[in-house]
């Protein structure tokens, strides 16, 4: 029996009719690559969580290494004592080492579609640039570093600071190969933290930590220390990334002497400025409340002894004057609330 389909006409309108499913079919993978995404291809440990939208889920090494994980936009991953996680990013082919103990948000891609961006709350990882020439972003404490193409270590961890006092938190860039550009993001962003500048290039070889807060700045910059090249030699990546990233990318050169010692920047601590705005509205606030509370108590001590002194005249003017400083303690009340320094 001859083909129903053997009439060239025929066989060209059943091309047409099945062409626009199959673009139906292939349009949201084209658009997920295009948005950008992330995913779990390995892991070795026990487990761990991720958190989205208020969930949190715990996925065995069984299930990473079957099919992978997508980490969506806004998931955090948490890993616990052990557990290391291997993240691809998509369409640039960047690597993402979590190690354990470490808490690391998934952001997406910025709006433009110019860089994915990462949020560092606590731990280590490394990153890996890939293939494309997109910009990742790596934010923590205050701070992000903009990296295009390198190796890099971000750590963000308690770290003892002078003798006898509390542990402070410090992100540090640790420039294995590449440059990256760091600068403080959030509150404040614009105020001018490295001692004049907005923008610090950390180049190959070079480490610097940071810790930013309300009321101070300090920054340091190293040399990259022969420590972190041995551990993160020690914790590689596998050698499974679904889109292929060459090997000669992800190995670290073994740690020597130190050749030429970076001249390290000195603890910049820009604290004056905001300490000095800070005392003016405590001044403010301190005389207001003084001022108040004094006219408060003059005219609670003197008004009930209208009616008991027959001669009443001076509790009365004690009185009436208290008015002055109390409504001047009041205008500097609210000017100590409405004054907000700069920082």
């Amino acid at each position: 029996m001859k083909s129903r389909f053997g009439n060239p006409f025929l066989k060209l309108l059943l091309t047409l009719s099945v062409f626009p499913g199959f673009l139906l079919l292939l349009t949201p993978n084209l658009y997920a690559q295009e948005r950008g995404s992330a995913r779990i291809y390995h892991m070795s440990g026990t487990d761990f969580a991720l958190s989205l939208n208020g969930e949190r889920t715990f996925f065995q090494a069984e299930t990473v290494e079957a099919r992978g994980i997508t980490l969506e936009r806004s998931g955090i991953v948490h890993t616990g004592p052990g557990t290391f996680l291997e993240i691809q990013l998509y369409p640039s082919a960047t690597l993402i080492k979590v190690a354990d103990n470490t808490s690391l948000i998934y952001n997406g891609i910025d709006e433009t579609g110019k860089f994915q961006d990462l949020g560092l709350l606590y731990g280590r990882i490394r990153v890996v640039t890939g293939n494309e020439p997109n910009f990742v972003v790596i934010r923590g404490g205050g701070v992000s570093a903009k990296i295009q193409n390198g190796d890099f270590g971000f750590d963000y961890l308690l770290e003892q600071g002078e003798p006898n006092s509390a542990p402070r938190p410090l992100f540090n860039v640790n420039a294995i190969r590449g440059s990256a550009e760091v600068f403080p993001y959030g509150m404040g962003a614009s105020y001018p933290y490295y001692g004049g500048v907005n923008v610090l290039n950390v180049n190959k070889g070079e480490c610097v930590s940071l810790d930013i807060s309300s009321f101070h700045t300090l920054v340091e910059k190293k040399n990259l220390d022969n420590d972190t090249l041995v551990y993160w030699r020690f914790y590689n990546f596998s050698d499974s990334p679904p889109i292929f990233v060459p090997k000669s990318r992800t190995e670290i050169e073994e740690p020597g002497p130190v050749s030429q010692p970076i001249q390290p920047i000195a603890r910049i601590n820009i604290i004056q400025p905001f300490e000095v705005n800070n005392q003016a509205k405590n001044m403010l606030l301190g005389v207001g409340l003084a001022l108040t509370a004094s006219a408060v108590a003059a005219q609670v001590i003197t008004h009930p002894q209208f009616e008991i002194i027959s001669d009443a005249d001076l509790s009365r003017r004690i009185y009436n004057i208290a008015y002055v400083p109390m409504g001047l303690g009041l205008i500097s009340l609210l000017g100590g609330i409405l004054y907000n320094p700069s920082r």
